[in-house]
């Protein structure tokens, strides 16, 4: 067989997207594609996000594999990486890995994760031999939203005058969570894309936190859902209290738009975090694994107060 490895681009997104499907649902044992993750997209907005992190490879002139990663500053999130199931243990995921891992290098990065399967020693292996190691669980929880007895006073990105001014807030208070981290680029897909919205809560100090919510079609979040997709609460001794504010306001803004359910995770090395998720009665729905591909832990601490996801 005749095998490609190139760029994904545009023209590749509704392959992708089948491929994304075909391989999770024949992995989880769903009966069809569309039952993976209903109504959502997790290739098209990582793509736009970051078309250079993207990678496909074809097989006879198909595409047969596909990876993605995602650019947050300092801090890259590589995944998904999926292959279509006539082409598992061909050695396709291995291709796209080092290709994937070319563009990282090239990049400068301090801090490189992705988020698997923790029952899986396939997918574990692969990604050890690229330099990975296995951290701590990370838990993809949910919780079904009601109004808030006291609901949060929060501001939206979408109305703010001085959003490049708002950018470098976000900016500042990532970065005292972890040097250069930056999600300028997720706050400009939501926002350019139509893709849900970001909520920004402040105190007397400032900017005390915010929250990147996908809902709706093209988004990351499945029918009926939204997706907490990345959220922080500025570092700090009122870190927990501000935490919490954003756990109110994220639940505010679902329970007045009539989500079913909101999905938000975080990892168990933010101890503090899940367990502040736990009280807000947020449960768990699947557990994976963080691997880290340096000697470093990056912001999977305790006193981290930070809501993301890998998948």
């Amino acid at each position: 067989m005749q095998v490609d490895v190139r760029s994904l681009v545009e023209a590749d997104l509704p392959a992708a997207r089948n491929c994304n499907r075909t391989a999770f649902s024949t992995f989880y044992g769903l009966p069809e594609p569309s039952a993976f993750r209903p109504g959502a997209d997790v290739i098209g907005p990582r793509w736009r996000a970051w078309p250079e992190g993207a990678v496909a490879v074809d097989v006879d002139g198909d595409l047969a594999a596909v990876g993605l990663m995602m650019h947050w500053g300092s801090v890259c999130i590589l995944g998904p990486l999926t292959v279509m199931p006539e082409y598992w243990s061909t050695g396709l995921a291995r291709r796209v890995m080092a290709a994937l891992i070319a563009v990282v290098e090239r990049e400068e990065f301090t801090f490189t994760g992705l988020f698997t399967h923790p029952q899986s020693p396939t997918h574990i292996r692969l990604y050890e031999d690229h330099g990975f190691v296995m951290q701590r669980i990370t838990a993809v929880m949910s919780k079904t939203p009601e109004a808030p007895a006291a609901p949060a006073d929060f501001e939206v990105f979408s109305k703010v005058a001085d959003r490049e001014g708002m950018l470098n807030e976000m900016r500042a208070l990532t970065h005292r969570i972890e040097p250069g981290l930056d999600l300028r680029r997720e706050v400009g897909a939501v926002a350019e894309g139509g893709l849900g919205e970001t909520l920004l809560l402040r105190d007397d100090d400032g900017l005390a936190g915010f929250a990147v919510c996908h809902h709706g079609p093209g988004s990351e979040a499945s029918e009926g859902q939204l997706l907490v997709k990345f959220a922080a609460a500025a570092s700090g001794a009122k870190a927990p209290t501000r935490f919490s504010a954003l756990l109110t306001a994220v639940e505010t803004y679902a329970a007045e738009r009539k989500f079913a359910k909101i999905f938000a995770g975080t990892n168990a090395g933010r101890s503090e975090a899940y367990r502040i998720m736990q009280e807000a009665n947020f449960r768990t729905e699947m557990n994976g694994i963080a691997m880290i591909r340096s000697a470093v832990e990056g912001y999977n601490h305790p006193e981290k107060f930070v809501i993301d996801d890998w998948r």
